[in-house]
């Protein structure tokens, strides 16, 4: 819930402008984030007399799952009413029907007073929603970040007669300041989104906590997943690319989303295979780690299962091979100059390797290591002794029992 943001006494000597631009370099680049930074700015203006009763901040995202996000305020409400839009947002009538459009593509200010005739023909359809609600006065303004980006502000009263020109005149002189924040904030979560897009959430953290140095590693214990679509080469030569990708969308879609569910890290996609851990914390011993991998495992190979049953009927069945494995790896920064992966590495990567090549040898969809079996302390299936490449001793591998 946004904080309440009491007002100083403001000093004679200071200028309206310069006090909103001093709180929002000294003060306001400290919020949480932009949805707490648009509270606090609405309350301060409408703190100084400007009769604000509504304000939307429409920002644009580089982000994969959604391509932007408006954010309503007015005086009183307990949260702001956020929206967020997905990609193609700009070729539906929210956006081509919306003054937003003209603001950021051509980045010009537009107002309209709302007090006239009832019934008139305003340009977009917000503009009558608004004027049914008792707005007088509607303002809108491209917010330019330096790096070229356009966004959009807006304001909207209630008050007869609109803003006075004074008021419109503060709005438009504040905005650069306010900008320079509001692209701070965006540039910092922007920075946080990608870094876990595309190498994680937890090195996501480590990272951005200073473990950037190559060679820079820990070791830590950590249950292994390693998931394998089968026969991919096979069903990659016989449909088109296009196709190939939809086809691993629809099975990453399947086998990810429950590593995350069960607390787990997705640390490499090599073409069609998945590495992820979870890592054994003081709160979670080895063997709930161990329960969780199971569990994420289980889940993927379930919903791979509900695909095939539901698929279109030209479309290739998919199976994955699981193998499950516990041990120690080094945790961190690896490769050379400027060009660094943060992954996992170590004997028992290689090892949970070896499993699952025997996936399909054996015909098992998912194999555990004796040291999984071992820790996650539970009745298994011994599937028997095997000699692996690269490993001097034999290994035991388990299976879930028959039910």
């Amino acid at each position: 819930m946004p904080c309440s943001t009491a007002s100083v006494p403001a000093d004679p000597a200071v200028s309206p402008v310069a006090g909103l631009a001093a709180w929002l370099i000294g003060e306001g680049r400290f919020a949480a984030g932009n949805s707490a930074l648009f509270v606090q700015f609405c309350e301060r203006i409408a703190g100084i007399g400007i009769p604000l009763d509504r304000a939307s901040l429409h920002l644009r995202a580089l982000h994969p799952r959604y391509r932007g996000v408006s954010r309503v305020w007015m005086p009183g409400q307990a949260e702001l009413d956020e929206r967020y839009f997905d990609h193609g947002i700009e070729n539906t009538p929210v956006y081509l029907e919306s003054p937003v459009r003209v603001v950021v593509e051509e980045r010009r200010r537009l107002e309209w007073r709302l007090d006239g005739v009832p019934g008139a023909a305003w340009p977009y359809p917000l503009l009558a929603e608004l004027h049914g609600q008792g707005y007088t006065h509607y303002v809108i303004a491209p917010l330019v970040y330096a790096g070229g980006r356009v966004n959009a502000v807006s304001w909207a009263t209630r008050q007869p007669g609109g803003f006075a020109a004074d008021d419109l005149r503060l709005l438009d002189e504040i905005l650069p300041a306010y900008s320079t924040i509001v692209e701070l904030k965006a540039l910092r979560r922007f920075t946080e989104n990608m870094l876990a897009t595309y190498v994680g959430h937890q090195p996501t953290r480590l990272i951005l906590g200073g473990q950037t140095r190559r060679g820079d590693v820990r070791t830590i214990a950590a249950a292994l997943i390693l998931i394998d679509l089968r026969d991919f080469t096979l069903l990659s030569d016989r449909i088109s690319a296009r196709a190939v990708i939809r086809m691993l969308n629809e099975y990453f879609d399947c086998v990810m989303p429950p590593v995350s569910r069960n607390h787990g890290e997705v640390v490499e996609i090599m073409g069609d295979g998945v590495l992820a851990i979870v890592e054994e914390l003081p709160e979670r011993p080895a063997a709930e780690a161990c329960a969780l991998a199971l569990a994420a495992a289980q889940e993927g190979l379930g919903a791979l299962a509900a695909r095939n049953r539901n698929r279109l009927p030209r479309a290739p069945e998919l199976n994955a091979g699981v193998a499950l494995h516990y041990g120690t790896v080094s945790y961190g920064n690896i490769g050379a100059g400027d060009r660094l992966d943060f992954t996992v590495i170590g004997p028992d990567v290689n090892l949970t390797s070896r499993i699952e090549q025997l996936c399909r040898e054996l015909d098992r969809s998912l194999i555990m290591s004796e040291a999984f079996a071992a820790a996650l302390n539970r009745p298994m299936w011994e599937i028997g002794h095997f000699e692996l490449r690269g490993f001097a001793k034999m290994q035991r591998l388990f299976e879930l029992p028959p039910e």
